[in-house]
């Protein structure tokens, strides 16, 4: 299916030239069979050409997602439905999911690839990110030390999972840890002189709420106002995300589409939010 989504202007070229080819040659003779492979090769030349010629490149397109920099949104091969005509006629809003091809020397290998993150800021917006931490006795503790801590010092299995700091504990794994408990994980013997940040997302001078990301990004950015004709875009991983925090702005021609359904496993079939 992957490949099926993602097959290339010159394969699509040739399958219309081979179906028309055949459609051509099948006409010449009368018999029934002949005539119904004729019909079938027309119809199926008809509908290469509206889907691969016409739906796709201006209307709607397949997706799949190779990297998890979009979790818990989207997984990895998911597979979603991309609106690629809604642009055409109105501007990328805040929150959208969109996909676009990335900017030059963003891959290491040089290509560039369609990627899929969240808007966050327009033409005129000024984006900042303050990364999350827990401040005991003097000792500041990142996402990192806070993994190691949790989960031992295992640099192989600590990015596998998940804290995400609340101003009153930790979800870790998915599992509410309160400040008592998590004092306790650090060693202090008071929980009130415990410091809990997390990290957070400012726009123009205001928190965004981000119940939707995978963890409270780690990392600090100085504030970044977004020029015009250019977008910032973040994965809802915020800290696994390759996006504009690290790469900066994103022409706004680069922009393919909105993310409209998931259609893929069936059981996360739904509208991506």
């Amino acid at each position: 299916m992957d490949w099926l989504a993602n097959i290339t202007l010159p394969y699509i070229l040739a399958a219309v030239a081979v179906l028309f080819i055949a459609r051509l040659y099948l006409g010449r003779y009368k018999s029934r069979l002949a005539k119904q492979a004729s019909e079938a090769a027309e119809s199926l030349l008809i509908a290469v050409v509206l889907v691969f010629l016409v739906i796709r490149p201006f209307i709607v397109q397949a997706f799949y997602i190779p990297s998890g920099s979009m979790i818990p949104t989207l997984y990895v091969r998911d597979h979603i439905l991309v609106n690629k005509f809604i642009y055409r006629f109105s501007e990328p809003k805040h929150g959208d999911i969109v996909v676009f091809k990335s900017p030059p020397g963003v891959s290491n290998d040089g290509q560039e690839r369609d990627f899929i993150k969240r808007l966050i800021g327009v033409p005129g917006d000024t984006i900042r990110v303050s990364g999350g931490c827990v401040e005991a006795g003097g000792v500041r503790y990142d996402h990192g030390k806070l993994k190691k801590i949790l989960f031992g010092d295992d640099p192989w299995g600590a990015p596998d999972h998940v804290v995400k700091l609340t101003k009153d504990g930790a979800y870790v794994d998915g599992q509410f840890i309160n400040r008592e408990e998590l004092a306790k994980d650090l060693d202090v013997s008071n929980p009130a002189k415990l410091r809990i940040a997390p990290g957070i997302v400012i726009r123009n001078g205001k928190p965004l709420d981000e119940s939707f990301t995978q963890e409270d990004p780690d990392y600090d950015m100085a504030p970044v106002k977004v020029p015009p004709g250019m977008l910032f875009v973040m994965g809802d991983n915020r800290n696994l995300s390759n996006d504009s925090h690290v790469w900066g702005t994103l022409d706004r021609n680069r922009v393919l589409g909105k993310a409209l359904v998931r259609f893929w496993p069936l059981n996360r079939l739904g509208i991506p939010r």
